[in-house]
């Protein structure tokens, strides 16, 4: 059976070093390349095709997203094991929407590095548990914002016509004389929106709807 071939693609020589003796542990695994820029670990992906590409994404030329998203734009299946020092979301997200197969933070045990290895070269995703926590946090926060907006979507057309008439900085006689309405009813529409969507003011109002994609 042949072994499968995993490229390492790290700028510290310390951290190569480690993942290498980790791999080859298992009779079933042999490193065929290291990298220590992103260029490198790009063209040595090209030139190799290993089944696995384990991949730090700070390092010079070229950082470890942007090599992610260069191999998955032109091949979708490729397997990337990102093992990074960045446990934010913003990282952990990105490199979700890039496609990559798994991510562990570099602080975390070597077996959890091990586990990982295993599950994406058996065809499956691993995320380590700071990235699960990352992951959780932000589909959290999407069904939050989704819930939010659904319940903003509830109001009429004529209060989303207000909401946006107010982020153009018109005045309340300006509006009614755009809506052929009085100053009053739109004094009574803007008290009613701010009452729906839990603001205290105006402000506060357009900001709400701009973050839920309103306006």
């Amino acid at each position: 059976m042949a072994k499968h071939k995993i490229l390492i693609a790290d700028d510290h020589a310390m951290v190569r070093d480690g993942v290498k003796n980790l791999v080859k542990q298992n009779k079933d695994y042999t490193v065929v390349g290291e990298a220590s820029t992103g260029k490198e670990a790009l063209d040595q992906y090209e030139s190799l095709k290993p089944d696995l590409l384990i991949l730090d994404i700070s390092m010079p030329d070229m950082n470890g997203m942007d090599v992610s998203k260069e191999i998955l734009s032109h091949d979708p299946t490729a397997n990337i094991l990102i093992l990074s020092m960045y446990d934010d979301d913003d990282y952990i997200s990105r490199c979700l929407e890039f496609g990559v197969k798994g991510y562990v933070v570099k602080n975390e045990s070597s077996s959890e590095l091990d586990y990982a290895i295993k599950s994406i070269l058996q065809g499956k995703n691993y995320f380590s548990r700071q990235a699960q926590d990352v992951i959780f946090r932000k589909y959290s926060q999407n069904v939050s914002k989704k819930k939010q907006r659904e319940d903003l979507i509830k109001l009429t057309n004529r209060e989303i016509e207000i909401i946006k008439l107010i982020a153009d900085g018109l005045t309340s006689q300006e509006m009614a004389d755009k809506l052929f309405i009085s100053p009053r009813t739109v004094e009574t529409h803007r008290a009613n929106l701010m009452k729906k969507v839990g603001v205290k003011n105006a402000i506060e109002l357009v900001k709400k709807a701009q973050q839920l994609d309103l306006i």
